[in-house]
């Protein structure tokens, strides 16, 4: 099932949190705090489409994106100094890197390391917020107890058996009946060229009901929403 935008919501109020706090707020309202996270969401959306949008343009290998685009996104939404014209920076002949050295200045800056120390609450072998909190409430060093849920592992338990008859999937169903299909038309074209003779309407080949599909899979036309 799909998480609810609610479920997305809960989950990101913490980290703004995080970040009032290590500003120096120590108190807020919900409306305000509710209003904060939904910016927060908006930007950080609008950020991933446009990462999208730009190794789109710029045909990155499989719509992977790639460094260049995260970082042309972050220039367009704002979060990087927009850097000088191409034009200029040829005739400097120096690229204009300011956006980027300034941005990885301030990840490494003193108030990201007080936003880490207070998002990892004082779990120091922790690599974020959640593991710090999962840490914290967990007196094991396992994550059974999340296991199932959002936060841990899910459960796997293998294919499902189809019930009422001898095939687990639809796919092994398909993959039987086209086997079936390409037997019987290679007998009837053995049979064609032994009597030498197409024989009308009686040489055609039975259909198997798949024929139609060509190679296409009949899962592709079903809709299982």
């Amino acid at each position: 099932m799909t998480p609810t935008p609610f479920l997305f919501h809960s989950l990101l109020r913490p980290a703004v949190l995080q970040v009032l706090r290590a500003t120096g707020f120590h108190s807020t309202r919900t409306a305000v705090l509710d209003s904060m996270t939904d910016l927060a969401a908006r930007y950080l959306d609008h950020l991933c489409e446009m990462t999208a949008l730009y190794a789109e343009h710029n045909m990155s290998g499989d719509m992977i994106p790639t460094i260049v685009d995260v970082r042309m996104a972050l220039q367009h939404t704002g979060a990087l100094l927009p850097e000088k014209l191409e034009g200029e920076q040829e005739f400097v002949g120096r690229e204009d890197t300011r956006g980027t050295d300034e941005f990885i200045a301030w990840c490494a800056g003193p108030f990201n390391k007080e936003l880490k120390r207070i998002a990892l609450d004082g779990e120091e072998d922790a690599h974020d917020y959640l593991n710090a909190l999962k840490k914290k409430h967990s007196k094991n060093e396992d994550d059974s107890k999340y296991v199932g849920t959002l936060l841990g592992k899910s459960n796997e338990h293998g294919d499902v058996q189809v019930e009422g008859g001898h095939y687990p999937s639809i796919f092994n169903w398909e993959e039987r009946m086209r086997t079936a299909a390409q037997r019987v038309e290679d007998e009837a074209r053995e049979k064609v060229n032994g009597d030498g003779a197409a024989g009308g309407d009686n040489s055609r080949p039975p259909s198997s009901g798949l024929s139609s599909l060509g190679d296409r899979s009949i899962a592709d036309d079903m809709d299982l929403s």
